[in-house]
């Protein structure tokens, strides 16, 4: 019982280590920077996805705007073939 009580003080950082018990504070000290890595890791990955994806969608709207622009040619071209009332002038 004693050790799961421990365990969670430990793990705790905002209970103070017991009775100056350095080697509880050590031990608390390392959790506390272990959860700051860990923290940091997530929030650094976060952020290259939020990049990936914004690059990811910027590449679809530039891919859009090609396909629109493609699509727009073909249906000046066809509109021309169909006489002069669907003929698209510049």
């Amino acid at each position: 019982m004693f050790k799961t009580a421990a365990a969670k003080i430990a793990h705790n950082s905002t209970i103070p280590a017991l009775a100056g018990n350095s080697d509880m504070r050590h031990f608390q000290d390392l959790i506390n920077a272990e959860k700051v890595v860990l923290v940091s890791c997530v929030l650094y990955m976060h952020h290259i996805c939020i990049v990936n994806i914004f690059i990811a969608r910027l590449y679809r709207i530039q891919r859009l705007g090609v396909d629109i622009t493609k699509a727009a040619d073909s249906l000046r071209a066809w509109g021309a073939g169909e006489g002069d009332d669907l003929v698209v002038s510049d």
